[in-house]
């Protein structure tokens, strides 16, 4: 697809039940990538999302000398060990994954080699002194281009640094930050602490000990001790399952339009705070089949449309509903009162503005909202107006749309949808099956 891609959606007439499985979950995935290629023998993760951003991470691994193979989702990994990575020949690109160039630096801070990391024009204007100050406390030689109040990519990471332990108390809560410093923390000569200021996603630290590490976590602090080899255990394969915010768009549409059966949805706790607005916001939901060990757990969701009422979003949800806000503020249009939310000015930095981006395309829809500088309000009841918008780049700014013309049953019209590979290659694919009609457009 091209950067000017644009695409029709009439939607569908149907009221049946459907039936869908959204593809693996794009954080997962990306660690995946990066514990596999440190750990001491090959490891196997079926379920790996073929994303845009995740290929990246595994191109990027590959040119530091790590071997793979993927083939219809199974992906298997043969690692070098923490001092088994290579220099690479060229800067490494890591396309539009703020996940992939975050994370990534924090191994390469603990290199003997030098090498500078990068990645689109977006990814180059994405704040990184979140990363660099603490990389800088371990001893990390990390900086990048500064700017008025922050330092952005192109990121030029000095090898041969000696890693210390520390105890990092976040200002801000991030996972990616988190797990940065986790990453950079293998190499550490002591123990790494790290304090949230409110619990974030926790998928490193669930690889870490599946794969041996000593690693504890609990009540929004994190220890780790260093220093000690990854084995993930050559015969047991590891599942990686479908992505929550991915799954989000659809529960939405689930709860608005027609009943939904969604397989095999990721349900890490520290991910599926959208469950809990959902039912606060009085949606009907059914969760069965449970599955998975404790590292990853996934279950089947049921949902089905009832009558919603907006809420204020506690404060303490928010960072674990980042991901799922602009889907939310859609269906807010489709419940009554007016949804709050507040404290969430991390959508300033994503691949767009994505406050400023919400607030055009409900606008262009025909609603209500009103933006904060940390949040949004945005009032429900409104009849949704047949539109034309642009995802300014942002993939869940261009599924948001699509979603909403289907859920106020309207023909709309969004550009910029190239961006939706990123995270979620199938996605047209699965509106196929909800009926809708699509038509192609090369602006």
């Amino acid at each position: 697809m091209t950067s000017t891609q644009s695409v029709v959606m009439n939607p569908s007439v149907s009221t049946h039940s459907l039936r869908l499985r959204v593809p693996g979950d794009k954080s997962i995935s990306h660690r995946a990538v990066m514990l596999g290629a440190l750990a001491t023998n090959s490891s196997t993760f079926y379920g790996f999302l073929e994303s845009q951003d995740c290929l990246n991470t595994l191109h990027i691994f590959s040119n530091l000398g790590v071997h793979s193979q993927l083939k219809n989702g199974v992906l298997c990994i043969d690692g070098v060990g923490l001092k088994g990575l290579m220099a690479p020949h060229h800067q490494l690109d890591c396309g539009n994954s703020g996940t992939g160039i975050r994370l990534i630096t924090g191994v390469l801070a603990a290199q003997s080699f030098d090498s500078i990391i990068s990645g689109d024009a977006s990814i180059q204007t994405r704040p990184m002194k979140r990363i660099i100050d603490p990389l800088s406390r371990m001893g990390a030689r990390v900086s990048g281009v500064a700017t008025a109040t922050d330092m952005v990519p192109p990121l030029v990471i000095h090898g041969g640094a000696t890693i210390r332990g520390i105890d990092y108390e976040m200002g801000i809560a991030s996972a990616q930050v988190k797990s940065s410093i986790l990453l950079a923390g293998l190499y550490a000569n002591g123990v790494v602490r790290v304090t949230e200021p409110r619990e974030t996603r926790d998928h490193t630290e669930r690889l870490i000990r599946g794969f041996g590490g000593a690693i504890e976590w609990g009540d929004q602090l994190v220890t780790l001790n260093p220093s000690q080899l990854l084995n993930p255990h050559p015969d047991r394969p590891i599942q990686i399952p479908g992505d929550f915010s991915s799954a989000a768009f659809f529960l939405a549409y689930g709860a608005v339009v027609r009943p939904i059966e969604l397989v095999m949805v990721g349900m890490n706790p520290t991910r599926t705070r959208f469950l809990d607005v959902l039912n606060a916001m009085g949606a009907r939901i059914e969760c069965s089949d449970y599955s998975g060990d404790d590292m990853e757990p996934y279950a089947t969701i049921r949902i089905s449309p009832s009558e919603l009422n907006n809420i204020e979003v506690p404060p303490e949800w928010v960072p674990n509903l980042i991901d799922e806000i602009p889907i939310l503020a859609i269906l807010a249009l489709f419940a009554r009162g007016e949804l709050v939310v507040r404290q969430a000015s991390e959508l300033r930095v994503k691949e767009s503005d994505r406050i400023q981006s919400i607030a055009q395309l409900i606008q262009k829809m025909g609603g209500q909202i009103e933006t904060m500088p940390d949040g949004l309000k945005v009032t429900g009841g409104s009849s949704i107006l047949e539109f034309e918008a642009n995802s300014n780049g942002d993939h869940r700014i261009a599924m948001a749309g699509i979603m909403g013309g289907l859920m106020g049953h309207v023909r709309c019209m969004m550009h910029g949808v190239s961006c939706i590979s990123t995270s979620f290659p199938t996605f047209f694919e699965c509106i196929s099956e909800i009926g809708a009609s699509i038509e192609w457009l090369d602006i």
